[in-house]
Order: structure tokens, then sequence, then C-alpha cells
């Protein structure tokens, strides 16, 4: 009765070509995160100095809102993410 509810990796039973793949996907996974650490590295240091006393006043405000509403976007995408990626089984 319990052998059906023991989780099983759907990789045993492939072998060699399947531990091959999952390195390759992880390797690339790895590769991928490093590009756009990197990318957002250049980004964070090429931008310019902006005077705070302009995004406090009235002319800021809708660039204030953009930011926050990216903000709450990215924040909604990372969520809905983890939640995508949980165990099922």
């Amino acid at each position: 009765m319990t052998s059906f509810l023991k989780r099983r990796d759907p990789f045993w039973e492939d072998g060699q070509g399947a531990r091959r793949a999952r390195t390759q996907r992880k390797i690339v996974r790895f590769g991928v995160l490093l590009i756009a650490i990197t990318l957002i590295a250049v980004v964070v240091t090429r931008l310019p100095a902006v005077d705070p006393s302009i995004l406090t006043g009235d002319a800021g405000r809708p660039i204030i809102g953009g930011v926050l509403l990216a903000l709450l976007a990215s924040c909604i995408l990372v969520g809905l993410a983890k939640m995508r990626h949980t165990d099922q089984y």
C-alpha cells in the first residue's frame, strides 16, 4: 500500500543520459543567472545620478508611481514562480 505513496525520481530509470541532461540543465540555468546578474550590474553602474528633490516634487510623482508598480509586478511574478515550482506529489 505504501509503495505507490513514495516519491520516485523520474530520472532514476533513465541512467547516464538523464544525469547528463540534468547536469546540462543546471549549467544552462547557472549561465543564464550569471548573465542576468552581469547585465543588471552593468545597467546599475551606468545609471546617472538623480536629484531626489525632483522625484519628491509634483513632476516626479509619475516616475515614483511607475517604479512602485514595477516593483509590485516583480514581486507578483516572483511569487507566482515560487507557486509554480512547488512539489505536488
